[in-house]
């Protein structure tokens, strides 16, 4: 690569950080909430009694997914895929 060549891609790649940038200000921008609005939904007993229950509802799904599994497959799989982990590190 000539000197030009990496220039102008120099310049390319300063462009695109500035328009990233530019587009994460807007994004940070549009994201800001307000603290009142968001302390007053959480603080209603209605909230707290939906989020109880859905708690417990994954709680009971994740109980009878792990006692439809068999136990020695899923220590397989489980094992396998440690061993698997652990040669591609």
């Amino acid at each position: 690569m000539t000197n030009a060549d990496v220039h102008a891609e120099l310049l390319k790649l300063r462009k695109q950080v500035e328009e990233l940038a530019a587009a994460r200000k807007r994004h940070t921008a549009k994201a800001h909430y307000e603290p009142e609005e968001f302390e007053a939904a959480t603080d209603s007993p209605e909230s707290d009694v939906n989020i109880r229950q859905q708690i417990e509802e994954l709680i009971k799904s994740v109980q009878e997914e792990i006692r439809d599994m068999p136990a020695l497959p899923t220590l397989g799989v489980f094992l396998l895929g440690v061993l698997v982990g652990r040669y591609l590190r």
